[in-house]
């Protein structure tokens, strides 16, 4: 019988150190081969030119077309071989050294709470984060626990580790990450400060380079502008500054950002919104066509909502415009019918009368544009009205009146009886 003797932590962390580095450098070489191999077919591709032409003169397109097939698909083939030589050989067969550790590593990993070292711990997780990226196969089998691990593991070190193993995973098998995308933003909410700038800084890698398509996550990022951490709002402002280069990035993602930042759960307070949206409306701010669909989408979301924080946020964003155009003001003006009811909101109506008063300044020195501002002006105090529930203007106007009155005589009275009370005081 074989007798079983403990191991020693520190000899099983080194192994499992070892076996993890040496899965990457299979990978490095491999694609250095694959490099060196697209090369040599690169280099030699100006002599298999040279021995064709005579057959082109000569006539002969049959055999010409063939060769170009034949050079066309050489560096696919050698694409494949090197990827089945990861898929069937690194980690699986009876001839791979490396395919013993991976059950090992699997266990330590399950096991977590059984295996109290934390140097171990932490280099198993991440050798099994490096086997990952050998095979798409073993990725796939292995990914529920690593993202188990991502959000649950105690140690900080782990989840941010994983973290970065997640980008590499994403990189290495984009496949397998787009049905859990998700999984890429939730520790930018973790409680631990490393966690969440080494996850802001993969996830800015990642979307920058497009390796991963951006659906309706950015407003996890815009969150980290309002983080606590002056180092993690400064990279997110970064993020966003670069976003701002790419074509129509920040204006194609801005309704998602909004509903994320203002609608459920997750909403930030109307204060941190105001921030994050004034900063963001500053990268569309002097593209016209842009912020004409704007004002659509946005007088489209007053239709679709009555929630009245939503409202006030989405008028806030109106009020970030700057109306440079007729046409942004004739869009907003022909909107009113969508939003007059929201007007009994104060906060919207405030809003509002600042649009105006900003849409005057711009159409100071255009007659037409002032005429149009004025009709504006005067829509909105009679949907302002009607919303409160007065008939009309006039009637608002007259309640208004009668209750300054009122305090008028109010004051009148109190002054009377002061007066009264002085002469007794002087009698006495």
């Amino acid at each position: 019988m074989v007798e079983r003797r403990p191991v020693d932590p520190w000899d099983l962390t080194r192994l499992v150190f070892v076996v993890g580095h040496i899965a990457i450098k299979e990978i490095v070489l491999l694609e250095s081969i694959e490099a060196e191999l697209k090369r040599r077919k690169s280099d030699d591709e100006p002599k298999r030119k040279r021995r064709a032409a005579p057959k082109v003169n000569g006539g002969d397109d049959d055999d010409d077309d063939e060769l170009n097939q034949i050079a066309g698909t050489t560096e696919d083939e050698i694409g494949d071989i090197i990827s089945a030589i990861r898929e069937r050989e690194l980690l699986a067969g009876d001839r791979s050294v490396l395919a013993l550790f991976g059950p090992l590593l699997v266990h330590v990993c399950q096991n977590l709470g059984t295996f109290g070292d934390r140097l171990l711990t932490v280099h198993a997780t991440a050798a099994l984060a490096k086997f990952m990226c050998v095979s798409s196969a073993f990725c796939e089998k292995q990914l529920p626990l690593l993202l188990a691990l991502l959000q649950r593991a105690k140690s900080a070190v782990i989840r941010a580790n994983i973290a970065i193993a997640v980008g590499d995973i994403t990189v290495c098998f984009s496949n397998l990450m787009g049905e859990n995308v998700q999984y890429l933003y939730e520790p930018l909410h973790d409680g631990d400060v490393n966690v969440k700038k080494t996850t802001l800084m993969v996830l800015t890698h990642l979307i920058l380079n497009g390796m991963v398509k951006v659906k309706g996550q950015l407003g996890e990022m815009a969150k980290c502008l309002e983080d606590k951490d002056p180092s993690v709002a400064d990279m997110a402002r970064l993020f966003f500054t670069e976003l701002a280069t790419k074509d129509n990035a920040v204006y194609n993602n801005l309704p998602d950002i909004i509903s994320s930042l203002s609608v459920g759960a997750g909403a930030v307070n109307e204060t941190s919104f105001a921030r994050i949206m004034k900063f963001l409306f500053d990268f569309i701010k002097d593209k016209e066509r842009q912020l004409e669909n704007v004002v659509d989408k946005l007088c489209q979301r007053f239709r679709n909502t009555t929630d009245p924080r939503q409202c006030r946020d989405i008028a806030y964003c109106l009020a970030l415009l700057p109306y440079k155009s007729d046409r942004s003001i004739r869009r907003l003006v022909d909107a009113l019918p969508g939003y007059q009811q929201k007007l009994a909101e104060d906060a919207v109506y405030k809003y509002f009368v600042d649009i105006v008063a900003k849409m005057r300044t711009q159409s100071a020195q255009k007659h037409e544009a002032a005429v149009v501002v004025d009709d504006f002006e005067a829509k909105l105090r009679e949907a302002r009205a009607k919303a409160i529930g007065e008939d009309n203007a006039e009637e608002a106007a007259a309640a208004s009146a009668a209750a300054a009155s009122a305090a008028d005589g109010g004051d009148n009275e109190n002054e009377d009886d002061a007066q009264m009370d002085a002469d007794e005081d002087e009698d006495l």
